[in-house]
């Protein structure tokens, strides 16, 4: 699995990438040519929410979401261990929720052959996305659900 988060990463530091470069080249285009890419906007809009949400996967795989440990803390390492093994089951459960919602949305849009309006591409490739990512985050959850399972008990 290491190597599926290491691919996971180059594509969202590709993402990165490109819109860093899009960005770059249009402020260029817009104040020294005065003619800006109408597109930029809407690409670089699409790039940011796939950083986002197949970032967040990676976020997932090293257990490093934001939350409240101030009591976690204070908690005997057995009740710990069950509450972390709980938070993986929800986010497996609402993930694949999030999987099976964002497929059929992404899918109506593939059918329907609805278009972005700049880029005039179809919508369904930016808000694949959410069913890539979140299937991972999915993925990522369950393998370290694995692992505490596997955990011998202190």
């Amino acid at each position: 699995m290491n190597r599926l988060a290491q691919m996971v990463g180059w594509v969202v530091a590709l993402l990165l990438l490109a819109a860093v470069a899009i960005n770059f080249s249009n402020v260029f285009a817009r104040y020294l040519l005065d003619s800006p890419f109408s597109w930029g906007d809407e690409a670089m809009g699409f790039l940011q929410v796939g950083l986002v949400v197949i970032g967040a996967a990676l976020v997932t795989r090293r257990n490093a979401h934001l939350r409240m440990d101030a009591l976690e803390q204070l908690m005997p390492p057995a009740v710990k261990r069950w509450l972390d093994i709980f938070t993986c089951l929800l986010t497996i459960v609402v993930a694949v929720v999030v999987v099976v919602m964002s497929l059929r949305i992404a899918a109506g849009m593939f059918e329907n052959d609805t278009r972005s309006v700049a880029l005039e591409i179809p919508l369904g490739i930016p808000y694949a996305a959410f069913p890539l990512g979140f299937g991972l985050m999915a993925l990522f959850a369950l393998l370290r659900l694995i692992a505490l399972l596997r955990q011998r008990q202190k």
